[in-house]
């Protein structure tokens, strides 16, 4: 998924600079620079907005990666690539499994605190039908189980111990790992992706502003 930044009415623009002399190139080539260093935290802002995803999670390139290519104003893109993100990336609470009965709760979008799952505490029963399950002595009835955390085989304390997880049938093993929104849909999706066109086209005619002022006095 790309972003593309267009500058309005570019064909009269570039004949304004060329009737101009060598100034107006100093001019491009730092709204240029200025793009590339400013546009990845403008667009990081206008997501965060809207998504329960922190800000420095998608500057510091935590959640997707992003590339800046293009030399001209008319070339330029802003690319965004990343898979499905897992809740933890959402003030997913809790973050470790607590014991007895836990509900498991992230804001995927701000200001909707949404429910994922409820863990029940086991009864004596459903611990000894657990037991045959891990010894292979029973048979798994119901179809699926509820989202939980379970641990993600992580050796260092720096990276995610615990992910929800559901298993999907009656097979124990047929566990899955729960995903949501990745950082390109959010970009582009509906909810964002008109501000962000806004947020880039106010902000580039500023820094446009700016260096035409400074190199050429107008």
């Amino acid at each position: 998924m790309a972003v593309t930044v267009q500058i309005k009415d570019m064909k009269n623009l570039q004949k304004q600079l060329k009737a101009l002399g060598k100034a107006p190139q100093k001019v491009i080539n730092s709204t240029i620079g200025d793009m590339k260093k400013r546009v990845p935290p403008w667009i990081a802002a206008e997501v965060s907005k809207v998504y329960g995803v922190k800000k420095a999670e998608i500057t510091g390139q935590k959640v997707g990666k992003v590339r800046v290519r293009g030399d001209s104003l008319e070339n330029v893109q802003i690319t965004y690539t990343g898979s499905a993100l897992t809740p933890t990336h959402f003030s997913m609470s809790p973050t470790v499994p607590k014991a007895g009965s836990y509900t498991l709760k992230a804001t995927f979008i701000n200001g909707k605190r949404a429910t994922m799952g409820k863990v029940k505490k086991m009864t004596k029963k459903q611990r000894a039908a657990l037991g045959k399950n891990f010894r292979r002595e029973g048979t798994q009835k119901s179809d699926h189980s509820p989202i939980m955390l379970m641990h993600t085989g992580a050796g260092s304390a720096e990276k995610t111990q615990y992910i929800p997880f559901q298993r999907k049938s009656k097979n124990r093993s047929d566990v899955e790992a729960i995903k949501t929104v990745s950082l390109p849909q959010m970009v582009s999706g509906h909810r964002t992706s008109k501000n962000i066109e806004r947020v880039i086209g106010d902000g580039l005619e500023k820094r446009m502003d700016h260096y035409m002022e400074r190199y050429m006095g107008k």
